[in-house]
């Protein structure tokens, strides 16, 4: 029998099938699903080097708790089908395949209902394990801080981010600074949005209005970039971000980013960060853009921000800086940069990350809702540990509502298809998840704390150490366990909090060094 809510990883070669020369079989998963109704799916993806990769889902109808020889005669009836004039499989070869993936299967069966998901099929073999969670986040929500000691590369990792978009021997990567790459410096003095997005210049108009014109910010010209290139993702770097209050420069985009919704056709789209039917704004959107559909976009629906668009910001906590309200770290997700290796950065003259595209960076799903459905095991599994933590924070500013939710849901999700540890071993699903949860609750949920003793107590914060590590350990019972000669888990929260209880001593606790 093939048990309820599991899947099954295994490889097709061109050893085993007659296939042509021009096809490559690169991989498939086939499941077991009990939600919404009982049925099988299977996903396929067909390397062509005339076509390129192609995949292929279909959902099998096949009444729960059926046999193997059942889920067999399905599979190959599908295949059949769907590669007809691709390629010819015998039954005995066929059959032979089948045995030895139920024979590998039922010795590590991985509980993963909607892993096959088309969306989240993509290579990650080639991706630094060290860049997952920049990768994840942004893919999660396209807007990140980045905290850290001066120094530490904050600034530099956007900036190779962006240059890891193209091929090595490019001229965009090898460029000092990639087209799909812009830096802001922040400066002391914004409290509005005129040095960033632009303002409206009266210099020279007469009292009809004649002459108004609106002076564009480079943030403004970039979003229009980024429109004209919706395959490639752009990212904009805010340096310094908190050297002003991010509330008043960056008020705009912190209300629009909101607004993400996906439309019928599975695109990303925002309300418009700046729109008018007066004549100086249809003279900029000239300005901005020399392709006519792009411009008659921004004409009649106005300028909103791309699906391709990444807004990082580099943050420093000194004397000289701002720090950011709840309004702030609610919208973005946070990732600490205070570990420093000596030896980095000597062997190669850029970040070896792995090439990134649309797929890993550009997210296809906005709110929990459109990941439920398809994770609901893996999402119930989250909300259970999200709710934990958030009985913990009643009562306090601290308590986390929708909005983390849902982002917390789509970094969980978004981590599925990164399995592997960096020798190439298969990790398990149960590990992907926890390691997941932890990393999304200190981004999330511990940055957001702060205070004295009487907001933020020792007895607090140990109370909260627990319910976290109480909660990963539900998910992932052996993840703190040295096991075949590997280190126990190092759980990036409760390090933390850990230095936020070392903090509370000197009266005054925060997320933020």
């Amino acid at each position: 029998m093939f048990p309820a809510g599991e899947t099954i990883n295994y490889s097709l070669s061109s050893e085993t099938l007659s296939v042509p020369q021009d096809i490559e079989l690169d991989s498939m998963v086939i499941g077991y699903r009990s939600a919404p109704k009982d049925k099988f799916y299977s996903i396929y993806k067909v390397k062509s080097k005339s076509q390129g990769t192609l995949v292929f889902e279909k959902e099998l109808e096949v009444n729960g708790g059926a046999s193997i020889s059942e889920v067999r005669e399905e599979v190959r009836e599908l295949i059949e089908s769907d590669y007809s004039g691709i390629f010819e499989i015998g039954r005995e070869d066929f059959e032979h395949i089948c045995e030895s993936m139920f024979i590998r299967a039922n010795a590590d069966f991985v509980g993963n209902p909607g892993v096959g998901r088309s969306k989240l099929v993509h290579n990650t073999k080639e991706i630094s394990n060290f860049y997952r969670s920049y990768i994840t986040a942004i893919k999660s929500k396209p807007f990140l801080l980045l905290a850290g000691i001066s120094g530490t590369g904050k600034s530099r990792i956007v900036r190779e981010l962006a240059r890891a978009c193209w091929d090595v021997d490019c001229t965009e990567f090898k460029a000092q600074k990639p087209k799909n790459f812009e830096m802001v410096q922040v400066k002391p003095n914004w409290h509005d949005s005129s040095e960033l997005i632009g303002f409206v210049s009266r210099i020279g108009a007469d009292k009809d209005g004649n002459g108004v014109a609106f002076v564009a910010g480079d943030f403004l010209r970039f979003v229009a970039k980024a429109w004209e290139n919706p395959e490639i993702p752009y990212f904009l770097c805010l340096d310094e971000m908190n050297l002003a209050p991010v509330e008043q420069y960056f008020a705009e985009y912190l209300s629009v980013i909101e607004s993400r919704k996906i439309d019928e056709n599975g695109n990303i789209s925002t309300d418009p960060i700046l729109k008018s039917d007066e004549q100086w704004y249809f003279n900029l959107t000239a300005q901005l853009t020399h392709k006519e559909e792009i411009r008659t976009q921004f004409n009649t629906e106005g300028i909103c921000i791309p699906q391709n668009l990444i807004v990082v910001g580099t943050v420093n906590m000194d004397e000289t800086t701002f720090s950011f309200s709840r309004k702030v770290l609610d919208r973005a997700m946070t990732i600490e940069m205070n570990e420093v290796n000596l030896k980095g950065g000597l062997d190669h003259r850029h970040e070896m990350i792995g090439k990134l595209g649309k797929t890993e960076l550009i997210g296809e799903t906005v709110e929990g809702v459109d990941v439920y459905s398809d994770f609901q095991n893996v999402c119930d599994i989250t909300i259970d540990y999200l709710q934990g933590i958030n009985d913990k924070l009643e009562g306090t500013p601290f308590k986390v509502a929708y909005r983390t939710r849902n982002e917390v849901l789509l970094y969980v999700v978004n981590n599925l298809p990164y399995d592997k540890d960096s020798n190439g071993k298969t990790l398990s699903q149960d590990f992907v998840i926890a390691r997941a949860m932890d990393e999304i609750t200190n981004m999330k949920i511990l940055s957001r704390i702060e205070g004295d003793e009487t907001k933020v107590s020792a007895s607090f914060l140990d109370g909260l150490e627990n319910t976290i590590k109480k909660g990963l350990v539900t998910v992932c019972p052996n993840l703190f366990e040295e096991r075949e000669g590997k280190k126990a888990y190092a759980s990036v929260s409760l390090a933390k909090l850990t230095e936020m209880k070392k903090r509370l001593t000197s009266g005054y606790t925060s997320f933020w060094s």
